[in-house]
């Protein structure tokens, strides 16, 4: 299929959030980056940029609106939301917008707004999409545009630990769907270990993601709302999808080496990936015993563990995604020991 006619069934949904930390030039710098070539993949109606809560973020994106309308004779939409309700609703909002004004879109491609998102591997991404649902006869589908590392765009610590939630978040489904008769399919995954869930960018086909943000109803698990809607966009939508019969597909993309700027450090750590670990538990109905194993036996040979910072940030991400499990379920059964490691490689 040529490029123009796939691009007319695809849409876009870009989550847009800038802290007060980068100056307006970069932030106009990063949006050019994300949208100028977008014109050249989809028609720019197609296109929704959601400014998640962020005055600045929507006065500098409605500039660039304006740019490109002069320059294009065509623009993107952009949503305004009131307040900052967190990457996920602001995902939601935008697909919800998206596929009730564009009936004919079978593939929604989601970017960050950060330009660390290169438009020119979406045809790649939307190729795979395209190709695992004709072969499944269904649009129940999402591809993953996967970094070939998670440590260089976004720093030894986060890699470490994201690559720690994918890896569980793994464990976690194929136990959940074991119980259940069926297997965990990754036949259309790059193989070199866990998938990266993480990604933000992904693209969804349109039966999937009317069943994600159209018609399902969060499930909070012990999460606050304000909690799920901000940590959930990547783990929350993966786990939901797979339960819905989903199908995995990974593409490789490009990546900065090095992030211009990020809201991550804003995130405290332990809590973060403590609820994610906490909700991904209680979501898949998972044994205390079973979810602690889970843990133990991916976080003792990450390279985390390898410094006594790592060592305490991994034994405080244990007992707090844990004991939260337990007060989820008002469960009094004892957590588990940790077993030691072996002392030599």
């Amino acid at each position: 299929m040529e490029q123009s006619a796939l691009g007319a069934r695809v849409g876009m949904v870009i989550p847009a959030y800038f802290s007060n930390k980068p100056a307006d030039e970069l932030v106009r710098e990063l949006l050019y980056m994300t949208l100028a070539d977008c014109h050249h993949y989809l028609p720019l109606e197609q296109i929704w940029v959601v400014i998640d809560g962020d005055e600045r973020t929507a006065r500098l994106a409605a500039e660039l609106q304006g740019r490109m309308a002069r320059e294009q004779g065509k623009s993107f939409h952009c949503m305004a939301l009131p307040a900052n309700g967190g990457k996920l609703w602001a995902m939601q909002q935008g697909i919800v917008a998206l596929l009730a004004n564009c009936p004919g879109v079978e593939y929604v491609v989601i970017r960050d707004g950060d330009g660390d998102h290169v438009a020119s591997d979406m045809p790649r991404l939307v190729r795979a999409v395209r190709f695992v649902a004709e072969a499944y006869g269904h649009t129940r589908v999402i591809t993953i545009g996967a970094r070939r590392s998670r440590h260089r765009p976004m720093g030894w610590l986060r890699g470490e630990l994201e690559h720690l939630l994918d890896q569980i978040t793994m464990d976690a489904l194929a136990f959940a769907l074991a119980r259940e008769g069926r297997a965990l399919n990754v036949r259309h995954c790059l193989g070199d270990g866990a998938p990266d869930l993480s990604s933000g960018y992904k693209v969804y086909g349109r039966e999937m993601a009317e069943v994600l943000f159209c018609d399902a109803e969060p499930r909070l698990e012990g999460l606050t709302p304000h909690d799920y809607w901000h940590y959930g966009p990547e783990t929350m939508t993966i786990v939901e999808a797979v339960l819905q019969d989903a199908v995995l597909a990974e593409v490789p993309r490009l990546t900065w080496d090095g992030q211009p700027t990020t809201s991550f450090g804003e995130f405290r750590l332990i809590s973060l990936y403590g609820e994610l670990l906490t909700w991904l538990f209680c979501r898949l109905n998972m044994p205390l015993a079973a979810a602690a194993q889970m843990i133990d036996n991916r976080a003792p040979v990450l390279a985390l563990g390898t410094t006594s910072q790592g060592q305490e940030m991994l034994v405080a991400l244990r007992a707090y995604a844990l004991d939260k499990v337990r007060a989820v379920r008002q469960d009094s059964a004892p957590i588990p020991d940790a077993m030691p490691s072996l002392p030599f490689l």
